[in-house]
Parts: structure tokens; sequence; C-alpha cells
């Protein structure tokens, strides 16, 4: 791991402990502890084992996305850069999470042109997934912002995939692109990152991405509720689709702040809206939001960091990337929805 990475993902590690500490200190403490002790702590296998299918079903949609291109990679290899690039959410704006694309050149060849829309279209299609799971509530709750937030990311989503089904019009704009000074230098790269995309979004496999996505939010979602019900929140139908439209609206929130995990984000909306919503008391919503992320957020992170600890090798030679092939990943980076 190259050191630029290194220093980022320590920094977002410290901004976390500073999140939690204010997080503590803004709620009563004495009362934030409390609460946690008497969560019935035996209901925590239920929660982690709902964010397991969570990444179940995003390994899943890597895995096709990969086989989807042609990529000549297996499910074992596939699965060790999927779980080492679980560790790259603590970067800002999960932008590290472009370097699963070098681990899949690193161990078949490819280059990263091609795979970088994967990464891409994981975001996109996670966040359109999420946005359709609030929308049952999405208007009836009475903050504008919310509703505002939400639909400039599902306008920005719907856009860029109108775009790059309009060949004509891409390709157009690719064509123009390769005369300007600066875009031809990666010409070629952006070429081969735009097939990449033109294959991924075709209507078919959007729509199975999205149906992956579905599964995988509402397991998230059904956590975050298991989590209220043991805090004290009312358990019924009501609760749960209260629940699943909290977290993944607070999920998007935290995407479009860009901060490393979405951090402060995630937590505040979560906080916020479980106050207004299901009338919980402050240092209840606290610690309601900090076990669950406790247990989506930093489960994943763990996982990156057992996987980095495993298989190391595939980040070898990661500060060696030749600048023209990041840069071309990176133009990417402002078209994600989450």
């Amino acid at each position: 791991m190259n050191n630029d990475l290194r220093r980022k993902i320590l920094f977002s590690l410290l901004f976390a402990l500073l999140v939690y500490m204010a997080l503590a200190l803004w709620s009563d403490w004495q009362a934030l502890t409390t609460a946690l002790i008497d969560f019935p702590w035996l209901w925590l296998p239920a929660v982690i084992g709902l964010t397991l299918v969570n990444y179940s079903g995003r390994l899943l949609k890597w895995h096709w996305y990969l086989r989807l291109l042609g990529i000549p990679i297996n499910r074992y290899d596939s699965g060790r850069v999927f779980g080492v690039g679980m560790l790259m959410v603590m970067t800002p704006g999960k932008a590290g999470e472009f370097l699963k694309s070098y681990m899949v050149k690193n161990v078949t060849g490819t280059p990263m042109a091609i795979t970088a829309p994967v990464v891409l279209a994981e975001r996109m299609t996670d966040g359109a997934a999420m946005l359709l799971l609030a929308s049952v509530g999405l208007f009836a709750f009475p903050d504008p912002k919310a509703r505002w937030i939400a639909a400039l990311v599902f306008g920005n989503f719907l856009l860029t995939v109108i775009v790059i089904q309009i060949r004509p019009l891409a390709l157009r704009v690719l064509d123009i692109g390769k005369h300007l000074p600066v875009v031809r230098r990666f010409a070629d790269h952006l070429y081969s990152f735009y097939e990449s995309s033109y294959l991924i979004f075709r209507p078919r496999n959007l729509i199975i991405s999205l149906l992956i996505g579905i599964i995988s939010w509402v397991a998230e979602g059904v956590a975050y509720y298991v989590v209220l019900i043991g805090f004290g929140a009312e358990p019924s139908t009501r609760t749960l689709l209260i629940a699943i439209f909290i977290f993944c609206i607070s999920t998007v929130i935290g995407a479009v702040f860009a901060t490393p995990g979405g951090l402060g984000g995630v937590e505040g909306s979560l906080i916020a809206l479980s106050s207004n919503l299901l009338a919980l008391p402050t240092t209840t919503a606290v610690a309601a939001a900090l076990l669950v992320r406790f247990c989506t957020l930093w489960l994943g992170v763990s996982i990156g960091v057992a996987s980095f600890a495993l298989w190391p090798s595939l980040l070898a030679g990661s500060e060696r990337v030749h600048s023209s092939e990041a840069n071309a990943e990176e133009a990417s980076l402002p078209l994600s929805a989450s």
C-alpha cells in the first residue's frame, strides 16, 4: 500500500474517532452507556448476518460485472479483490475503490480503463437502489433538503445512464475529445472506459443490478430495524418501512457529503430522522446510529483490513501506477452517484 493511500486511511480513522467522540459528548454520556448496556446483545448475530447478506449481494454483483465484461478472473480472485477493496471505503469520496481496477490488472493483466466502469456502476446502482427503497417515505418526509438531495442524485444517475446509452452522442463527444490537447492523451483509455460503461448500463443489465442492489440494501435496512427494536422502538410493519427509509436515505446523504465512509453525514441523518419519525430520545437515536454503523461500515472495514493482511500482494506496486492511467480513471469520479 503506497504512503499516500496509507495517510488517507489513517486520516479517515482519526476523523471517525473525532466524529464519534463528538456524538458521545453531545448526547448524555451516562444515558448513552446505559442504553448500550441494556441492548439485547444476543440479537447482534442477526444484525451482523443481515449485513453479510448485503456484502454477499454486492460481491455477487461485482463478480457478475467482471464476467459481463469478459474479464478472465475466477470467483476466488474477484472475492479477494472485493475484500481488499472494502478497506478503500475509508478514502475520501471512496476514491480509493478505483484501486480495485488496479488489483484486477495485477491478477489478470486487464487494463484499468476497462474495469474502472465496474466500480462506477457499483456506486451508481447501489445509490439508485437505495433511492428506490426510500421513495415510499421520501416525499412524506417534511424536510425539503432531503427531497432535493435525493432528486439531484437520482437525476444525475438517470442522466448519466441516458447519455451513455445514446451511443452516437457519446461516440461523437469522445471523437471531439480526442482532438483536444489534454484529453487526447487519454483517448484510448476513454474509449475502453465507454465501451465497458455502455455494456454495463444496457437496460437488461441495469435492471438485474438494481434488483441485486434492492435485495442487498433491504437486508441492511432490516438490520437497522432490529437495532431500533432492541433500543425500544415499537415492532411493527410501519417501523420496519420507516427504518428501511431512514437507513437508505441516510446512506445516500452520507455519500453526497463524500466524507470517508459517509462519516458524519450518515450518523447525523440517522439520528435526526429516527428522532423525528420514530420519536426516539436523542440518546437512544445516537446509540442506535453508533451500533448499526459498527455492524455495517466498521464490519466492512474490518473485512478489508483482514483481506489486506492476507493478500497484500494484490496492491503491490500500486504506487507505480502510471499517472496517465490513474488520471483516466479519476476523470469518472464526478459521475458517481453514491
